[in-house]
């Protein structure tokens, strides 16, 4: 019987822990704004955003050390362009999941504002600056539009490949 290729376990779980992530900090973020300023509520939330970020960055340091150490499976046949897309794709939520929460922190830091993921408090050795902590937080939150677009684009691109194209692509993370 003929197996299909998949990706190391390693690699389908670090991806679907990642979503999970993520999903958990995105909907976090998107009920903060419920909850009056300087409430219990509204901190908790916001700690469960910090934490949940802050594993994202975790396990995507995790992914690219297990990307690094395994072979890649062979692109699905399909023209160079959608080929490029989908490394650019690829390359463009690696940037994103990395980058976001060190903004973010970064953002806090500057801020002067505490960072307090898995209900610790911890502390950057950098000086406040508030108009940077105020830009930071600018470009995560704009960032946080960029990640909707790429990862929607993620997504409908495996749904193609799978129920349109046929290609089983989608089997390989499943």
């Amino acid at each position: 019987m003929h197996s299909e290729p998949k990706y190391p376990l390693v690699m389908r779980s670090l991806h679907w822990l990642v979503l999970l992530a993520v999903t958990i900090a995105v909907a976090s973020i998107e009920i903060h704004d419920f909850f009056p300023k300087g409430s219990a509520a509204r901190d908790a939330v916001f700690v469960i955003h910090q934490t949940a970020g802050l594993s994202v960055l975790a396990l995507m340091v995790l992914r690219v050390l297990a990307r690094w150490s395994t072979q890649a499976l062979p692109p699905v046949p399909g023209s160079l362009l959608l080929q490029r897309a989908a490394r650019l794709t690829h390359g463009a939520l690696y940037v994103l999941m990395v980058g976001m929460p060190i903004l973010g922190v970064l953002a806090l830091a500057w801020a002067g504002k505490p960072i307090q993921p898995f209900g610790m408090t911890l502390s950057l050795p950098l000086a406040q600056d508030k108009p940077l902590g105020s830009l930071l937080k600018e470009v995560h939150e704009s960032g946080a539009t960029v990640v909707y677009i790429v990862v929607g684009l993620h997504a409908a691109a495996a749904l193609w490949h799978e129920f349109i194209l046929k290609d089983r692509l989608l089997r390989r993370m499943l």
